[in-house]
């Protein structure tokens, strides 16, 4: 009488040892050569330098007193019709390395471009605000970019 004593399978479980040894090899190669190169978002600093710009030119034509009569300097250029006037105290405000458009709107108007208008070079970030005077609400925005480089 014969006994045949059955193991398990030695050879299945040697090549199920090499599949996953090759599958860890190829996948392990493929991560190392396939490479996905993501950009970096833009940064919110070079954003917020803008706006900070923006909102302190503002802070400057409100704070700034009047020469003959009203609040201040930005609402005296208002009230006076000089548009121009308006703008060009703001833009001669901005700090070096920093440039914007003026747009000016009167109640529901339309925003109409004074001042020096110039051609934003990259990115542009829009600044507003509301100005009274007398019975009139004046929108002022200041499309503000950076020149030179500048952040």
């Amino acid at each position: 009488m014969r006994v045949i004593i059955l193991h398990g399978d030695d050879n299945a479980q040697i090549h199920i040892l090499e599949m996953l040894t090759l599958f860890w090899l190829f996948f392990m190669s493929a991560t190392f050569l396939i490479r996905i190169d993501v950009p970096d978002s833009r940064s919110v600093a070079h954003d917020a330098s803008l706006e900070a710009a923006g909102e302190s030119v503002f802070q400057y034509g409100l704070g700034l007193e009047a020469e003959i009569s009203g609040e201040n300097r930005l609402t005296e250029l208002l009230s006076n019709a000089d548009n121009d006037g308006a703008c060009a105290l703001l833009q001669d405000a901005l700090i070096a390395g920093k440039e914007a458009n003026c747009w000016l709107a009167k109640n529901s108007a339309t925003a109409n471009p004074y001042g020096l208008v110039g051609t934003p070079a990259g990115n542009t970030v829009s600044v507003h605000h509301l100005v009274t005077v007398n019975d009139d609400i004046w929108t002022v925005s200041l499309t503000l970019w950076n020149i030179g480089g500048g952040a």
